[in-house]
This record gives C-alpha cells, sequence and structure tokens, in this order.
C-alpha cells in the first residue's frame, strides 16, 4: 500500500487519503522534494497524500 513521504506524515491510501506520485519531469520534482523539506531524493515510486 502506498504511503506518504513527507516528513511525520502517516497518511495512506489505506486510510483514504488521495495519493499524488512525484512529477516524473526533474525541474519539478526537486521543486517538490525542496518543498516536501527533507534532505533526501525521492524514489521513482514517492507519494504525497493530498489533504483538503
Amino acid at each position: 500500500m502506498v504511503g506518504c513521504a513527507a516528513p511525520f506524515c502517516n497518511n495512506s491510501a489505506a486510510k483514504g487519503y488521495i495519493m499524488k506520485i512525484f512529477p516524473r519531469d526533474v525541474e519539478r520534482r526537486a521543486l517538490w522534494a525542496i518543498n516536501v523539506g527533507k534532505n533526501w531524493t525521492p524514489t521513482k515510486n514517492a507519494y504525497l497524500c493530498e489533504v483538503k
């Protein structure tokens, strides 16, 4: 099951959250990674949850 890559977030698709995969475009992917706030490179299967 897919879980959120954001720090301290334990949301997942199993809990009913919408999961967004990191963009494949290198520039957008880097921008998303910076906004997550981790000093890490997302894998090709990294996701973020959508919380409204």
